[in-house]
Order: structure tokens, then C-alpha cells, then sequence
């Protein structure tokens, strides 16, 4: 592991002073993204000065939402490196974290995220992949169609291999994977961890301040090797993710969460505690 990379080094204390409701989506978008995403949107026709407009913005964000962000396992990322990024997925503030990555990131999206106000327009115009989950079929044709252009462009995509933010529960899918041994891309994993505390949309309406993230960068699979170490690997991440104990994974409750009906994912059967 290596040294980590603190962007604000105090230890969180979450407290009820700590958290204020946004029943509003509308509201809570304008403020966390509306100021800032105009800069990003402006900046979509080039990929150079779209990516440089992300981060200043998700740094800004971070400061703002004052989130303490560790990261670690830098040394298993190549800058001049190209992957499909893996990694766990809790929240909205995932993006956040994994922006802090010294690459130019791509997004396998849910097309659902083009109708959120002010995050959708960006969206729409930024050129990454939006896609209907519950379509396989379709969805893998809307990939194989626009991915090269932007692997073609020295791109990383992040795709989330749960594709769900219920939990650590939740099942990898191979759809990841097959695409990384197809376009013969090496998998960086990624163990991301307490971002479900700074806003656990839609499960929770309120937005949180002083919180903590972990990111932690695992060494990345061999191009070929994707599906065949997938399970493996699977097991890894979600051992560490439970490990961390000052950003702690988020958990599937049906109770408090749903079932979501007619909503694609899988309980993993593997212990992971």
C-alpha cells in the first residue's frame, strides 16, 4: 500500500450539527453542482479542457461539502496508463473520490442520470456513456459502439461493476469485465468506502459535511485476465472494504432500502464479513 493523500487530514466526527436536509432535489443539485457545472459544460467540445473543468470542479466540491478524501495505492496507477476502472460504488460522491485519480476518466453511466437537473445537461453533453441496465442487450450495444472513440482518445472508462449503490452486498456483473478482455484493457481495481455518508441518494435526503472517504488502488489485473480473475478479485475488494473502520461500507438493508422490483442486481452469496 502506498502513502496515502490527504486532501483535508482532520478526523470526522459525525454529529447532528453535521447534517441538514435537502428535501428538494432540485435544491440540492443547485447547490452541490450548479455554480461550478456551467464551467464543465462550457468545456465539453474538448476532452482535454472537459477533464481539467471536472476535477476543478469535484476539488471544489470537496472543499465545499469539506470531505476528507484518503487515498492510497497511487503507485499501482500509470499516468500515461490506460484501464477500466472497477471500482465499489456506495454514492454520488464516489465521482468525487475517483476524480482525484491522476487519469482522464470516462463514465458507463445509468441514462436515468440525464434527467437530474443541472448534473443532466452536463451529462449530455460531456460524451460519456449513458446506458438502460435493465437492457442488457441494448446497453451492450450503445457501449461497443461509443466506447473506441473514446479509448482512441487515451481515455480510462470507469464502469461499476455492481451497478448499484445498495451495497456491499450487491454482486459484481461480468458485463465490466468481458468488455476488458475484448478491448484487451487491464482492470484497475478500486475500494471505495464511506461515501454513503455524505449523501445516500435516494435512500436518504440529507446531505452531510466533515465526512470521509477512502479510496484505496489495488494492483490491476493483466489485460485477458479480467473475467477469469473477477471472482477472486471480488472477494479481495469487498474483505478490504469491510476492513476499514474510520469509512465504513455501506450496507443492504431491505427493509430501509426496498427491493426494487424490476431493478438488476444480485445479493452475493460470499460471506464478506
Amino acid at each position: 500500500m502506498g502513502d496515502e493523500v490527504g486532501l483535508n487530514m482532520r478526523n470526522p466526527v459525525p454529529s447532528a450539527e453535521d447534517l441538514f436536509d435537502v428535501d428538494d432535489l432540485d435544491a440540492t443539485m443547485t447547490w452541490l453542482i450548479g455554480g461550478g457545472i456551467e464551467e464543465v459544460v462550457a468545456a465539453a467540445a474538448d476532452r482535454r479542457e472537459l477533464h481539467r473543468a471536472e476535477r476543478l470542479w469535484a476539488a471544489a466540491a470537496v472543499r465545499a461539502l469539506n470531505i476528507d478524501v484518503r487515498l492510497s495505492g497511487l503507485e499501482h496507477v500509470e499516468p500515461d496508463g490506460q484501464y477500466l476502472i472497477a471500482p465499489l460504488h456506495e454514492g454520488f460522491a464516489d465521482v468525487l473520490a475517483l476524480m482525484q485519480l491522476p487519469l482522464p476518466l470516462a463514465w458507463v453511466i445509468r441514462d436515468e442520470l440525464l434527467e437530474l437537473p443541472f448534473f443532466g445537461e452536463y451529462l449530455r453533453g460531456a460524451g460519456h456513456i449513458a446506458i438502460e441496465p435493465e437492457s442488457p442487450r441494448a446497453a451492450s450495444r450503445t457501449i461497443l459502439q461509443e466506447l473506441p472513440a473514446l479509448l482512441a482518445a487515451g481515455e480510462s472508462v470507469v464502469i461499476f461493476p455492481q451497478g448499484s449503490l445498495l451495497g456491499i452486498e450487491v454482486s459484481f456483473q461480468s458485463g465490466a469485465f468481458q468488455l476488458a478482455d475484448r478491448f484487451d484493457l487491464p482492470v484497475l481495481p478500486v475500494v471505495l468506502t464511506g461515501s454513503h455518508r455524505v449523501w445516500d441518494y435516494p435512500f436518504s435526503s440529507k446531505l452531510r459535511s466533515g465526512q470521509r472517504i477512502r479510496l484505496e488502488v489495488l494492483p490491476p489485473l493483466e489485460p485477458g485476465m479480467a473475467v477469469a480473475g473477477m471472482r477472486a478479485l471480488e472477494v479481495e475488494m469487498k474483505h478490504r472494504a469491510q476492513a476499514v473502520p474510520d469509512a465504513p461500507a455501506r450496507h443492504y438493508d431491505a427493509e430501509r432500502d426496498g427491493t426494487w422490483e424490476g431493478y438488476r442486481f444480485e445479493l452475493d452469496a460470499t460471506d464478506t464479513d
